[in-house]
């Protein structure tokens, strides 16, 4: 068990890459609070694991666009816990939508929330991580889309390009605590958003599915359980020697060669 006896903690944990997340440290030995800002599943999906690994978990409310309610989320956890030895901050979201139809609100929504929300989740931890000692892990996931131009995604894109360069900034000057930071960037990864989108004809085309899959080397999307492998390495002392970095996480979508 390479997290046993850490006390996690996952935002946007309650779907998606933050629950596969989650079950992943769960079964690696660490407890787990589970934020999101839909409080019961939040406090569902940490039932479930629970139920399935036998961890001790905690749900909680955490609209991450709200500074306050981050603080809350790192007070809860520390008050049931003692502690946070690692942090994922993985809650975001994505209004695809072309450039010229995006509106003041779908910015600033996406800003909040991919741009403001990660970097208040990193200090609110990092805050609590100086204070305990002894180092810690904080693990933000940003995506492809922050290394990669895509049209109908331009705020997306602007936000995880933020969410990239922060932390680089973060693991720079929180080195010297033996804080480590580094980010994820997944490609396409087959979460309910993405589904939802697949599904409806006012996004994308019939068929369009099928071309993600093709456009992919591996040949087929990411699941969440393929981000989590990588953010357990991170989290664990395997990956204690990393820190700045952004791991690419794609099936190969990246580099540009032929596709199937």
């Amino acid at each position: 068990m390479r997290l046993k006896d850490k006390i996690a903690a996952v935002t946007g944990g309650a779907s998606g890459i933050g629950k596969g997340i989650a079950y992943d440290f769960a079964r690696e030995g660490a407890s787990v609070v589970i934020s999101d800002i839909d409080e019961a599943a939040a406090r569902q999906t940490a039932a479930e694991i629970a139920e399935e690994t036998g961890a001790n978990t905690l749900g909680l409310r955490c609209d991450v666009a709200n500074r306050a309610e981050i603080d809350a989320f790192v007070g809860e956890t520390v008050a049931r816990f003692g502690r946070i030895d690692i942090a994922v901050a993985n809650a975001g979201i994505a209004i695809l939508k072309p450039t010229m139809e995006t509106s003041e609100d779908d910015w600033d929504r996406t800003m909040d929330i991919n741009g403001k929300g990660v970097f208040f989740t990193d200090q609110a931890v990092a805050r609590q991580m100086i204070a305990q000692g002894g180092g810690g892990a904080i693990i933000n996931i940003a995506s492809v889309a922050a290394l990669n131009p895509s049209p109908t995604l331009t705020a997306y894109c602007a936000s995880k390009a933020a969410v990239a360069h922060m932390t680089k900034c973060f693991a720079l000057e929180l080195a010297p605590h033996r804080i480590r930071v580094t980010s994820i960037a997944p490609g396409l990864v087959d979460t309910p958003i993405w589904g939802k989108a697949m599904a409806d004809p006012n996004i994308l085309e019939a068929g369009l599915r099928d071309q993600f899959h093709a456009a992919v080397p591996l040949g087929r999307m990411a699941t969440p359980e393929d981000i989590a492998n990588m953010v357990t390495f991170l989290a664990s002392e395997e990956g204690a020697y990393l820190t700045g970095h952004i791991f690419v996480v794609d099936g190969g979508s990246a580099l540009g060669g032929p596709r199937r």
